[in-house]
């Protein structure tokens, strides 16, 4: 008779008459069990007897227990990948597998860990669960929901760890996730610059370098000046250097150094070019600075002339034309 052991199942159905001889003390009754590959609990069933003739019954019935001789199964984890989005959450999908089917219902906790991906701003905390396989299953998912953003970034990754495996051992105790980012590289925003050059000293010429969108990863640009109109040494310093963006910025400044005069002279111009970009788009590779003159016009004076007339010959009156300030 069935117990939490099944006729058919784990045992095969017996039935039949017992006799014992005159003197006969010991008879056997074998009931046959059906083996398995099944992680199960013990396992019990009963024997019953009836209409005993000759005899009394002192004891009835009688318990048999299956003893389960299957290894527990093992779990292991694999690693999973997600590209993140733009707005709203995608999920992290991490599966878990069991060595063999169960007998019984199996079931281990998680829990996920930071890497260079963090709870909060790149996937949703505290992220824990609990994964159930019911008996015969051996496939199962474990989810963490992933932010998106708009930020430029680099792959990122966090874990998930596997802990305190119920009628089960642990494979693999932890896996990644990968989440990869969908955000196109920030584009250099850069305007033309001008600047009156004063008289005297050194006036700064200001570029003013932008980033079309904040970016997750570090940004950088060389900057280096070229001759136009305006000359290096005479008009303003030669200058050069790298512009570093780091992880949020958007705005950054180029100085050049403009030397002043007192001369009148047209407006000139120089270059700034941009150079070896990491991590961004440069839409133009160079930015023009004029120089604006801010001296004024000279005055044009001319002067008396005195001439003695000569007795025949020409004789040249010479007057004396001048400027107030050179130009």
């Amino acid at each position: 008779a069935d117990d939490t052991a099944t006729v058919g199942s784990d045992y095969l159905a017996a039935a039949g008459t017992l006799n014992f001889n005159p003197g006969e003390t010991n008879q056997a009754v074998t009931v046959f069990i059906n083996g398995d590959t099944l992680r199960e609990a013990n396992e019990t069933f009963f024997l019953k007897l009836s209409n005993p003739q000759n005899a009394i019954l002192a004891r009835d019935p009688a318990q048999a227990t299956i003893v389960d001789d299957d290894p527990l199964p093992a779990i292991s984890i694999a690693a999973a990948a997600v590209r993140e989005g733009d707005t709203g959450q995608v999920n992290a999908v991490f599966r878990l597998t069991l060595s063999t089917a169960s007998g019984q219902t199996v079931t281990v906790r998680y829990a996920t860990a930071n890497g260079s991906a963090t709870a909060e701003s790149d996937y949703v905390p505290p992220t824990t669960g609990l994964v159930s396989f019911n008996p015969g299953e051996t496939s199962q998912t474990a989810s963490v929901p992933v932010l998106g953003d708009l930020l430029r970034e680099p792959a990122e990754i966090f874990s998930i760890r596997l802990s305190e495996p119920g009628n089960a051992t642990l494979s693999n105790d932890q896996a990644q996730a990968t989440i990869f980012d969908n955000d196109l590289p920030p584009q250099i925003q850069v305007s033309d610059a001008s600047v009156a050059e004063g008289n005297d000293g050194t006036t700064n010429a200001t570029i003013t370098v932008r980033l079309s969108v904040a970016s997750g990863e570090l940004v950088s640009v060389d900057l280096s000046t070229m001759d136009g109109a305006a000359k290096a040494g005479i008009d303003y310093t030669a200058t050069s250097g790298r512009l570093d963006f780091t992880i949020g910025e958007t705005n950054k400044s180029f100085v050049v150094p403009i030397t002043g005069d007192a001369l009148k002279e047209d407006n000139e111009t120089f270059f700034v070019l941009l150079t070896n970009p990491t991590n961004v788009v440069v839409a133009a590779s160079q930015v023009v600075v004029t120089i604006t003159d801010d001296d004024p016009l000279p005055e044009i004076s001319i002067a008396p002339a005195t001439v003695a007339e000569g007795t025949g010959s020409v004789t040249n009156a010479v007057f004396a034309v001048s400027l107030t300030r050179a130009s």
